[in-house]
């Protein structure tokens, strides 16, 4: 993270996003499916349906050319962008509907969606780029799907997570706003990177920053900057600020009493070291005093025969 203006980046491996639409359609069948129309086009009424039989997976690499040619582009689009771009690849699509009031019969058919995943200080935004189909059997179900399909399976991959935004997150007792700048697509991992408000850049500035080298043998990881490891960790020293660490005494009457106080007070200028990142120092305020009374009649009643102590 030294290495990028990002202050926290959360990677998830392709299995685990698979993992979880797998169980979501599982659970949830009817997310995956829904009816539009009807829609007149050239004097001609159409409706449709639609059910992902099968879950669908994510591929986090861009089509290759051969695949993208095929693709039937989404409005405006006509080359491929350079980051972000990853594909939903439908294994099993069924889809029906209607022209001019007659049914069409059931088809099944497997489809695959490019789109450009970006991220920016106002959330998170999916672009549609292309969708592919593997047959379209007569030219009247191909204005169906030209027409009426596709934009729909475009807008709803677009509409699927526009504008989600990271919430304030409160964490060690610190309100922190984590605000999104980067959504990078490695081939193995869709990975989220986010600037702090106590981090070291701000989100306009870490927006141009580069795509690292992010780790790859990890389902999930998260990986945060130091300076906000350091005011996280402040954050939770700040919640023990006048806590008592100590305070007895050990008394034998007559004979005498030993005593003992200490009380953690505050910390400041919590630092995470530049050379390792599992060594952190602070400047900690915590007085402290014991002392050891002979002939004492009671506790710390008696002739201090030793006392000692520090402020701070």
């Amino acid at each position: 993270m030294t290495e990028t203006p990002y202050d926290l980046a959360l990677g998830i491996h392709a299995d685990a996003l698979n993992s979880g639409l797998k169980s979501l359609h599982s659970e949830h069948r009817a997310v995956f499916q829904g009816s539009y129309g009807p829609e007149t086009i050239e004097g001609i009424s159409y409706t449709f349906t639609w059910d992902f039989l099968q879950p669908p997976e994510l591929v986090l690499e861009k089509p290759d050319a051969g695949l993208w040619d095929k693709m039937i582009k989404a409005q405006g689009v006509t080359v491929l962008p350079d980051s972000g771009v990853l594909q939903v690849h439908v294994p099993q699509l069924q889809v029906g509907g209607t022209i001019a009031g007659d049914p069409l019969p059931q088809g099944v058919t497997e489809i695959k969606v490019a789109v450009q995943a970006k991220a920016d200080s106002s959330g998170i935004t999916v672009v549609p780029l292309g969708v592919w189909f593997s047959k379209i059997p007569d030219k009247y179900t191909r204005i169906m799907v030209e027409k009426v399909i596709a934009p729909n399976v475009l807008d709803q991959a677009k509409n699927l997570v526009n504008g989600l935004k990271i919430p304030v997150q409160d964490l060690f007792g610190q309100q922190v706003t984590l605000t999104p700048v980067l959504l990078d697509v490695t081939g193995t991992h869709l990975v989220l990177t986010a600037t702090a408000q106590t981090g070291r850049a701000s989100a306009a500035g870490a927006s141009t920053g580069a795509a690292a080298d992010w780790p790859s043998d990890k389902q999930v990881f998260l990986l945060v900057g130091r300076d906000l490891m350091a005011h996280l960790l402040q954050g939770a020293l700040d919640q023990w600020r006048g806590t008592k660490l100590a305070h007895d005494d050990r008394t034998v009457i007559v004979l005498g009493s030993v005593w003992w106080d200490a009380e953690f007070r505050q910390a400041r200028n919590v630092k995470v070291d530049e050379s390792d990142p599992t060594s952190v120092s602070a400047d900690f305020d915590i007085p402290w005093s014991v002392g050891l009374d002979v002939f004492a009649v009671a506790p710390r009643k008696g002739c201090a025969l030793f006392k000692a102590g520090q402020s701070s």
